[in-house]
C-alpha cells in the first residue's frame, strides 16, 4: 500500500523509533521519583524540553508537554481566557475540530464567538478580522497551516493586528511544526500548539509554547497541565528526536515537495478540466505536500475506496471529519457547494514518499476517471 496520507498521520521515523526503544529500557523509572533511577529520567526529561525549545526559539519554562494538538489547544484557550475580561473570540471557519469543540464549551460559559470565512485562496481576510474585532475581544486562534487544502494563514498581519488591539493570539501549528521553521512564529504570537505524530514522532504527545507561562492566575489551566503526572519520557524523548531531525531537513523536504507536487499535477493534465484544485496559488502561502482537489462527477468517498483498492491510500478530509462523514470545515468556510465537497479528496505527502508513487497514484486516478466516466463523457465535459 502506498501512503498518501501524512497530513492525517505520519509513521514514526527510524531515529525516533530507536531513541524511544533506548530511552524505555533504560530510563524507565517515573521521573517524578527521587531516587537515582528517576533522577535521571527527569534530566533526560528536562533535556528534551530544552532541545524543543531552542528549535521553537522559546525558553523552556514557556514550553508544556501535552497528550497533543487537540489538549495542548484546550489548554491554550483556557489559559487566555482566564487571564482576561474580555468575552469575545474569533477564529476562522476552517479550523480544527478540536478548536471548534473547545468553542462550543465556551459559548456555554458566555463568550461570543465570531467565525471568519476564507476567501477563494483559502486564506482569511485581514479585513474581516478587524470589522470582527470588538472591544470584548480577547483572543483570536488560527491554524498556520489547513490541514485540508495546506494553505498558509498571514500571522504576521494577524499578529500585528492583535498587538495594536492588546488582543492574545493563538496559532495552531499542528500541521507547519517539522515541515517549516517555525521559530520566527513564535516570537509574534501568545501561544502555539503542536502534535508529535505530525512530524515523525509517536502519537499521544505533542507540546505548548505559552509566552506568559510565569502567570499563575489560571488556576483551571494549571489544574489541566497536571503537573505530578506520570511522564511518558520514551515518547517524549522519540518526539525530541523526531523534531530535531525534521526541522534539520525541513527545506530540502520543502523543494521535494514542491517538485512532487507539480509533477502530480503535470501528470494529471489530460484530466485537468475536471478537477478543482483548491489552495493559494501563491507558493509562498502553500504547504506543497498537502494536496486538497475535486474531480468533477466523482464522488470522493469512491474514489478514495478505489485507489485505496488498487494499493494506494488517499483520503477524503481530516480524519476528524471522515470519521464521522462530516463535510470538511475548510470547505465550509470557502463557501463551496454540498454537491462540489461531496468530490473532495486530499493528498498528501511525506518523507517517504517516492516521485515514482507520486506518478503511480496520477495515472491510476486517471485510469479510474476514464473507466468511470468513459473516454467520450470526458471529452464532453471539455
Amino acid at each position: 500500500m502506498k501512503y498518501f496520507d501524512y497530513a492525517a498521520t505520519t509513521p514514526m521515523c527510524e531515529e525516533a523509533l530507536e531513541a524511544y526503544k533506548e530511552c524505555a529500557s533504560t530510563y524507565y523509572a517515573n521521573a517524578n521519583s527521587l531516587h537515582d533511577l528517576g533522577t535521571s529520567a527527569e534530566q533526560l526529561y528536562t533535556q528534551c524540553k530544552r532541545t524543543i525549545s531552542e528549535v521553537l526559539g522559546a525558553d523552556t519554562d514557556q514550553l508544556f508537554i501535552t497528550n497533543g494538538g487537540s489538549e495542548a489547544n484546550w489548554i491554550a484557550l483556557d489559559f487566555h481566557t482566564n487571564n482576561s475580561s474580555g468575552k469575545h473570540i474569533i477564529i476562522s471557519q476552517a479550523e480544527h475540530n478540536s478548536l471548534h469543540k473547545i468553542c462550543e464549551i465556551f459559548k456555554k460559559e458566555g463568550y461570543s464567538i465570531t467565525s471568519i470565512p476564507l476567501d477563494e485562496s483559502g486564506r482569511i481576510n485581514i479585513g474581516a478580522l478587524q470589522n470582527a474585532t470588538t472591544e470584548d475581544t480577547c483572543l483570536v486562534a488560527l491554524q498556520h497551516i489547513n490541514g485540508e487544502i495546506g494553505t498558509m494563514q498571514p500571522i504576521d498581519e494577524v499578529a500585528n493586528w492583535c498587538e495594536e488591539k492588546q488582543i492574545k493570539l493563538h496559532v495552531d501549528a499542528v500541521q507547519s511544526f517539522g515541515k517549516l521553521d517555525i521559530s520566527h512564529i513564535t516570537k509574534r504570537v501568545d501561544s502555539l500548539s503542536f502534535a508529535s505524530h505530525k512530524f515523525y514522532g509517536p502519537k499521544g504527545s505533542g507540546g505548548l509554547y505559552l509566552k506568559e507561562a510565569h502567570n499563575t492566575n489560571a488556576k483551571r489551566t494549571s489544574q489541566l497541565m497536571l503537573e505530578g503526572n506520570t511522564i511518558d519520557v520514551p515518547s517524549v524523548a522519540a518526539m525530541t528526536v523526531a523534531a530535531k531531525v525534521t526541522v534539520g531537513d525541513c527545506h530540502s523536504e520543502f523543494t521535494r515537495m514542491k517538485y512532487m507536487r507539480e509533477e502530480f499535477i503535470d501528470k494529471l493534465s489530460s484530466i485537468n478540466h475536471l478537477i478543482e484544485i483548491y489552495g493559494c496559488e501563491n507558493e509562498d502561502f502553500q504547504l506543497p505536500s498537502i494536496l486538497g482537489l475535486g474531480i468533477r462527477g466523482l464522488e470522493g468517498q469512491w474514489l478514495m475506496l478505489e485507489c485505496n483498492r488498487k494499493g494506494y491510500a488517499i483520503s477524503t478530509g481530516s480524519a476528524c471529519d471522515v470519521k464521522y462523514n462530516h463535510t470538511p470545515n475548510t470547505l465550509k468556510a470557502l463557501g463551496v457547494s454540498d454537491e462540489r465537497a461531496k468530490e473532495f479528496i486530499r493528498i498528501s505527502f511525506g518523507k517517504y514518499t517516492k516521485l515514482e508513487d507520486v506518478i503511480g497514484l496520477a495515472q491510476t486516478i486517471k485510469e479510474i476517471v476514464y473507466e468511470h466516466l468513459g473516454i467520450d463523457q470526458v471529452e464532453k465535459v471539455k
